[in-house]
């Protein structure tokens, strides 16, 4: 069986690299010709990780322009890899120009089961064994950076962990009534709405890929894997009030900004591509992860105290005309002098909460709602008690029972 699942595994690879080889075709496809495919990774790192290993500090090639080469040790500390690659040396060229460190992880090209791993000298060519030079050729292990993420059939807990952040100040505004004939002045204020959005993956998953975020089959949120997600929103929120005349008030729109953290489990599918870009590889994994939401749970109004339209004196109306009699201008004496308008002072202050003007008491359709209940429920029982009474009497009467009755 074990002779099976080996030759299965080698039959994968050798077909899997065939694919990538056969589909590229430009410059970089040249460092995957005769590549192998490493599929025993628990094995590979439990051979080359430890304290006392002197492979830590060399390098492991990186086949991903976004990802510079690592160290072995970061490699061992960090399994943020499910491909890895043994690729010929002779396929990268001169890496003493194009590596990141002079000398990178090895092993002979001949023996597979039994390797004697080496570290390979890019400078002069050569792969050193505490047991000498090996000879032949040489394969360098390089690690296949995924192209993408995509998490999908997410299924939250019941659970929730709410936590309140604070009150943010969203916006500021003014309400002035510069009319003697209004009475409610309302107004719709912008304010800015952020979100933030992190998921809380396993340390398997490799920080820096893009991440796509399914609900069925619609993507509802595109991002980075171990960064945050932002996002903006213009929002409007209406504010009235009732204002005597020539009066302000200033307002602020004060937010609550909560944070919610769920756990939840999903499938999380591992995309690779080769150099052109086409699919290569897909694995998928169960996980268990979470998010964290920060945003703002409930936005309201608060109004300042209510001032004067006028800080110095109430606007003075223009003098009256004179009158005009036998084309001589007279002023009429008796007329008293034009007097400013006076402002009422503000003293009374009424809230309204609700955003709809007609629900300026929203307790009286909660009472109106329920006496309509209790009436025409009360009418229903009378009417069907009315009825059920005309039946009986007109049984009682075809039957002769009761006081129909001929005794």
């Amino acid at each position: 069986m074990a002779l099976g699942n080996a030759l299965y595994l080698l039959t994968a690879a050798v077909f899997l690299c065939t694919a990538v080889v056969a589909t590229s075709s430009n410059e970089n496809s040249k460092f995957l010709v005769n590549s192998r495919l490493e599929d025993n990774i628990e094995s590979l790192l439990s051979e080359i990780c430890g304290t006392n290993s002197s492979l830590l500090s060399i390098g492991v090639m990186s086949l991903s322009n976004e990802y510079s080469d690592r160290t072995v040790e970061n490699l061992c500390g960090n399994e943020t890899t499910e491909v890895l690659l043994w690729i010929p040396a002779g396929n990268f060229g001169n890496l003493a120009k194009l590596g990141s460190f002079s000398r990178y992880l090895a092993k002979g090209a001949g023996d597979n089961d039994f390797a004697e791993y080496c570290s390979y000298d890019v400078t002069t060519k050569s792969c050193a064994t505490d047991n000498g030079v090996v000879d032949g050729s040489i394969l360098l292990l390089a690690e296949k950076f995924p192209e993408r993420y995509e998490l999908r059939d997410l299924v939250y807990k019941k659970w929730r962990n709410s936590t309140h952040l604070g009150a943010p100040i969203l916006a500021y505004a003014t309400l002035k009534n510069r009319e003697p004939a209004y009475k409610y002045v309302d107004q719709d204020i912008s304010y800015l709405a952020d979100t933030r959005i992190e998921y809380i993956l396993p340390s398997t998953v490799t920080h820096g890929v893009p991440l796509s975020v399914f609900r069925g089959k619609t993507e509802t949120y595109k991002l980075v894997a171990g960064e945050t997600y932002y996002s903006r929103n213009f929002k409007t929120i209406n504010a009235i009030r009732y204002m005597s005349p020539y009066s302000t008030i200033n307002i602020t729109v004060v937010g609550s900004e909560e944070r919610d953290h769920r756990e939840f489990r999903a499938k999380l599918v591992t995309v690779y591509t080769d150099e052109e870009g086409y699919g290569w590889s897909k694995s998928l994994s169960s996980i268990q992860a979470a998010v964290i939401e920060t945003k703002l749970a409930e936005t309201h109004v608060e109004y300042a105290l209510p001032v004067n339209l006028y800080d110095t004196q109430p606007p003075v109306l223009p003098p009256a005309q004179p009158n005009i009699n036998d084309g001589k201008s007279t002023a009429d004496k008796g007329q008293s002098p034009a007097k400013g308008v006076m402002v009422k002072p503000e003293n009374i202050h009424i809230h309204i909460s609700e955003l709809d003007f007609g629900q300026a008491y929203p307790g009286f359709r909660n009472v109106a709602i329920g006496a309509a209940v209790l009436f025409f429920s009360v009418l229903g029982i009378a009417i069907i008690d009315i009825i059920r009474r005309v039946i009986a009497n007109r049984r009682a009467k075809r039957l002769h029972l009761g006081k129909y009755s001929r005794t």
